[in-house]
């Protein structure tokens, strides 16, 4: 039925062959064409799922063939669209490679994850100009999270001393100073697909900009994860030498505002198992903290795991 449903998106595809496949929150199938080239057909099964795949869409198209050219692994090709039953259907290239599992990240997986970030960092932020998509200044990440702060200190559930320790991080003026990247926005270990140690692709897309390469290394720092990941800090500082020299304690600052942001998203959407959660978190981020508030922004100090790190996405 999908196969046939897709006709309408890429009237000119010949399909050949179908497979069931198997995606969180979306009908999918495998679609084989006459030349041999493997598709993914997809239909979101909720508006949660269809807001972020019609985000994912819009950003995936925003990669024009100057920038894809530069990538150093294959990123999602939209090649057709249409409406069934109210929901978007795409049609789209499939990415192979397997997802890495945080239990099975080795010391050269790790580096080369790094390695993989630091490479679309390091292309031209001009190269994304003219495809529509946002371009938040230093100042406006600056900004975004003096808003997140603030925001946050409204609902009276964040302990004195951190917001101290939040607004101390957002007027460090130094903490500020860097370059603009193009950066995915929205990276999380799902992201990534492997062959082995070799990164092959890296899906999501729907925060696609130029902006704050710390938010994209932010998850480097969640605590389950930060061991871990030492070799691709590493492995992103020896491959992107000219990165800002404070970018991991911006990280480890974008990082702590997400359990912020977590809470606000549990207050906007009036969520109270959300809410009572961002706050237990953030009483235990307190604790772990609260012998030294002027520490640098860059050590994991809680235990806990971090409450957007294992969001999946296809």
């Amino acid at each position: 039925m999908l196969a046939a449903q897709a006709a309408a998106a890429v009237p000119d595809m010949q399909l050949v062959k179908t497979a069931p496949f198997d995606l969180p929150g979306v009908r999918s199938a495998l679609a084989w064409d006459a030349d041999g080239q493997v598709w993914v057909i997809e239909v979101p099964e909720t508006d949660e799922v269809e807001s972020k795949q019609r985000d994912r869409i819009s950003g995936a198209q925003a990669i024009g063939e100057g920038l894809r050219a530069r990538l150093p692994f294959a990123a999602p090709r939209v090649i057709g669209t249409t409406t069934v039953d109210g929901r978007t259907l795409s049609v789209g290239a499939y990415l192979p490679g397997a997802r890495i599992r945080p239990d099975k990240i080795t010391t050269d997986t790790a580096a080369a994850v790094g390695e993989a970030i630091a490479q679309l960092h390091a292309i031209p932020a001009s190269t994304l100009y003219d495809q529509g998509r946002p371009v938040h200044s230093a100042t406006d990440a600056m900004r975004k999270a003096t808003s997140i702060v603030d925001k946050a200190a409204k609902t009276t559930l964040l302990p004195k001393n951190l917001l101290r320790r939040w607004e101390a991080a957002y007027e460090d003026r130094d903490l500020w100073q860097f370059e603009p990247t193009i950066i995915h926005g929205a990276l999380h270990l799902g992201a990534f697909l492997a062959e082995g140690n070799t990164i092959t692709g890296v899906t999501g897309w729907r925060e696609l900009s130029v902006g704050d390469p710390a938010r994209d290394v932010a998850w480097f720092t969640t605590p389950h994860l930060a061991k871990r990941l030492e070799p691709a800090k590493t492995s992103y500082l020896e491959t992107r030498p000219e990165a800002d020299h404070r970018i991991f304690q911006r990280a480890r600052f974008w990082s702590e505002l997400d359990i912020a942001r977590w809470l606000l998203h549990g207050i906007d959407t009036r969520n109270e198992e959300i809410v009572d959660e961002a706050t237990r978190m953030i009483n235990e981020l307190h604790d772990r903290i609260s012998g030294d508030m002027e520490s640098d922004l860059t050590e994991a100090i809680t235990e806990a795991p971090h409450p957007l790190s294992d969001t999946s996405e296809s």
